[in-house]
């Protein structure tokens, strides 16, 4: 997701580039110096007279009120002008000394203030004293901030300006504007902060920062006002990371905290309930969806804020507003939500909570969700188990779950990793005890890649004659006989056959490469050894000493395993959006290098407990149903080729407008990185493009070489039927329309994905011995960097 960069949009912002707003200030033609002071002091000669007067009832009222104006105004026009005498270049300017020595900007300004009593226009005079300094701060030609008359003038303006006084849109742009060139003034002079903290009214109160203060009521508020105080507040932010007084102020004696974290919670309450689906491919929001929403927008743009405070304030800062936003918005806000009864609440929650992961990038504030999701319980549940559950529904809930866990496994924290599968298979329950310190082997000739290649389907097969096999086609010294049958032994119990035929064969070499020797005696170090467990940075409870939960025979290796093959060995029966979300989901864990979840998922020669399935087993029921449905089906083949070309022509046309696949991992591995997006991806990328479909279609739909058309229909494989006939009237005939039509992606799907696994088995032959230090195993830091969840 695109993240705000917040401090670069103020970098051009200061004196001289900004756009004036409301009455066009002209600079006047400027004289020597000494006339300037002249016209200046006659001025100020005529304002005096004014103010030594006994109040506003005097003789004059309003009109001295407007002479006062006036020449205020000329006044100030010129001071702006006003430049220091060459000879002392760090000496106030002649006009600003006089003005600091007659101390007028506080003379005029309490003189002004005192019409405020009589409640007529004090809406309009702030506007214009608001404007006033506001072009004398941003257009001066001199650090007026430096002199304490000046800061003491703009102190008791916005002093004046948190008394109660009617509201309008000038008065509220005139102070965020006023605020906000005093901000970027005050970072380039950071040491200046400090002097606008004004001390305790009494004793036993708190300091006052004006400054601060008051642009904390603007922080979500909406459109350019809104945007602007939290650009201004953010400047303030990275000023206090280097001022202890200032942010133990922000942290001790202010409210902007708790006003963060309960305006997420408000603006969350907001959001719809019940989000329009563009499209049966629709799983996640991405940014062209919530830009749409003025809700959701807000919502981001506060989040974003949030996400920008904490990664440039200071730490007590960081930690209360961390605090504020787990304790008042994520624990009595998000997770009621996620637990909704209605299927569409449940389906937004989700989606929202997925955005708001993908969005952040802080690793305190990542921190911070994650441990809601996995540590805090919802009805003795936690929410990850909630979560977990719903990979099992039938509705367009499985895929906004399938597509959340895609985002969390991008994060390669090693605590969510652990929570999911490695806290259930730390104990190697799952696999015979014999087998244990087979679980570091690394396949070096490509074993598991032949079995999964294996699994293709024969009916999903290219009809190419298979070349004549040489004698040294094998690496084993028996010979292909003697392999062949080592193959057929160590085949676990319950394992699909193994079709030799379609065994990927390479000749053998004269003499064992360099790197398959060295490849060799790293992975022989320390293999006798038992598997040391993983330690988690923060959740060091195991399943067997969880309260709660116990591992059973039956979910050796957890729930969140237990579900994905389950919808896994489903893959006739589901979507093909929902086959393209489970099987990227599974990919992305057989890419982890950690050798308990490699071994579990591609190791194929691993022998299970009787009671838990392997993948291996799993994709062998798949191929048996396949092949099953193919056998029934009389028009399979042209079934089968028009969806593969439905499908080809729709990803080739994604991959012409770039490789922009949602967001990037975060933290990967190698192995993911170099991994490239597979069909589903691509096919998932424009999910809301609602043309996608019919383009891909229309290409389809051209003519082949023999002048005919494949007959296919438009729309996307979850909205219409494209391999298939028109649909009937009676839900039966929709019913079996839809059960075809999900078995034929199906089989277009399957042989791809074993592809994908056989590749990725490979390359954990290359990669994964020097991933692993076994000096070093055991012992390193956390994946992810986050460090502890616990609080």
């Amino acid at each position: 997701m695109e993240r705000m960069n917040w401090l670069s949009r103020l970098a051009s912002r200061g004196p001289g580039h900004r756009v004036p707003q409301g009455a066009n200030l002209q600079t006047p033609v400027m004289a020597d110096p000494e006339t300037c002071l002249m016209v200046f002091k006659n001025h100020w000669s005529q304002v005096v007279r004014i103010l030594e007067r006994q109040g506003p009832r005097a003789a004059g009222g309003v009109d001295d009120l407007s002479a006062v104006r006036n020449h205020t105004y000329q006044m100030l026009t010129l001071l702006v002008e006003d430049r220091a005498v060459p000879s002392a270049p760090t000496a106030p300017g002649p006009l600003l000394e006089f003005a600091l020595r007659e101390d007028l900007l506080t003379r005029v300004l309490a003189w002004q203030l005192q019409w405020d009593e009589l409640g007529d226009g004090v809406e309009e005079r702030r506007a214009e004293q608001l404007k006033l300094f506001e072009m004398l701060v941003s257009e001066a030609r001199q650090p007026l901030l430096r002199h304490g008359p000046v800061r003491e003038a703009l102190l008791t303006l916005l002093d004046a300006c948190g008394r109660p006084v009617p509201s309008s849109p000038a008065l509220d742009e005139g102070l965020v504007l006023l605020l906000s060139q005093l901000c970027v003034c005050l970072a380039r002079e950071p040491s200046l902060l400090e002097f606008f903290l004004q001390p305790p009214p009494e004793p036993g109160a708190a300091p006052r920062l004006l400054l601060f203060s008051r642009l904390v009521p603007f922080v979500h508020r909406e459109g350019t006002l809104g945007q602007q105080a939290r650009d201004a507040l953010l400047l303030l932010m990275a000023l206090s990371a280097g001022s202890p007084t200032v942010g133990r102020y922000i942290a001790d004696h202010s409210y902007f905290c708790p006003v963060l974290a309960t305006g997420l919670s408000a603006l969350y309450s907001s959001l719809p309930r019940k989000i329009e689906v563009p499209g049966d491919d629709w799983h996640c929001l991405r940014r062209e969806d919530w830009l749409g929403v003025p809700a959701l927008a807000l919502f981001m743009s506060s989040l974003e804020f949030c996400n920008a405070v904490i990664q440039v304030a200071h730490p007590l800062v960081q930690k209360q507003l961390v605090d504020y936003i787990h304790n008042g918005f994520l624990v009595p806000v998000m997770g009621p939500a996620l637990h909704k009864t209605s299927v569409e609440e449940m389906i937004a929650s989700t989606a929202y909570l997925e955005l708001f992961l993908r969005s952040i990038s802080e690793p305190a504030l990542l921190r911070t969700f994650l441990r809601f999701l996995l540590l805090h319980r919802h009805d003795t549940h936690t929410i990850l188990d909630t979560l977990v559950a719903r990979i099992g529904s039938n509705s367009r809930l499985c895929m906004v779950s399938l597509s959340l866990f895609r985002t969390l496994l991008n994060l390669s924290c090693e605590d969510v990793l652990l929570q999911l599968v490695l806290r259930y298979l730390v104990p190697c329950n799952h696999v015979m005890l014999s087998q244990k310190p087979a679980v570091r082997d690394v396949d070096l000739y490509g074993r598991a890649a032949d079995k999964f290649l294996s699994l293709i389907p024969r009916c999903c097969r290219h009809r190419a004659p298979s070349p004549p096999r040489p004698e040294h086609a094998s690496w084993a010294r028996g010979g292909p006989s003697r392999e062949a049958g080592r193959r057929e032994d160590t085949t676990g119990p319950g394992s699909p056959s193994v079709d030799s035929s379609s065994l990927v064969t390479v000749p053998r070499p004269s003499t064992p490469s360099r790197l398959a020797l060295f490849l060799r005696q790293q992975s022989l170090g320390g293999s006798e050894s038992p598997v040391p467990a993983p330690r988690s940075p923060g959740l060091a409870a195991s399943p067997a000493s969880s309260p709660g939960r116990r591992p059973s025979p039956v979910e050796e290796p957890g729930p969140f395993m237990a579900v994905l093959f389950a919808k896994l060995e489903n893959m006739l029966q589901n979507s093909v959006y929902v086959n393209f979300l489970l099987t990227g989901l599974v990919a992305q864990l057989a890419c982890h290098p950690q050798p308990l979840l490699r071994s579990f998922l591609l190791n194929t020669n691993m022998v299970f407990q009787p009671s838990v399935k392997s993948l291996l087993q799993v994709l062998g029921s798949v191929k048996n149903k396949i092949e099953s449905f193919a056998a029934s089906q009389e028009d399979f083949p042209a079934l089968l080729s028009k969806a593969k070309k439905y499908l080809i022509a729709r990803g080739k046309l994604d991959w012409a407008e770039g490789p922009t696949a949602g967001p990037a991992p975060r933290r990967s591995d190698p192995l993911v990185k170099s991994r490239r997006p597979s069909l589903g991806e691509l096919l998932l990328r424009h999910a809301h493009s609602p043309t996608r479909a019919r383009q891909a279609a229309q290409l389809v739909l051209q003519p082949g070489r023999d002048g005919a058309g494949l007959g296919l229909g438009g729309g996307s494989p979850g909205a219409s039927t494209p391999v298939l006939p028109p649909r009937g009237g009676a839900p039966e005939r929709q019913g079996e329309a839809l059960r075809v039509k999900n078995a034929v992606y199906c089989a277009v799907i399957f042989p791809e994905f074993l592809k994908e696994l056989a590749a990725i088995s490979q390359a954990h032959a290359v990669t994964s011995p020097f991933l692993l230090d076994t000096s070093e195993e055991g012992s390193g830091p956390p994946v992810s960097g986050f460090g502890p969840l616990n609080p």
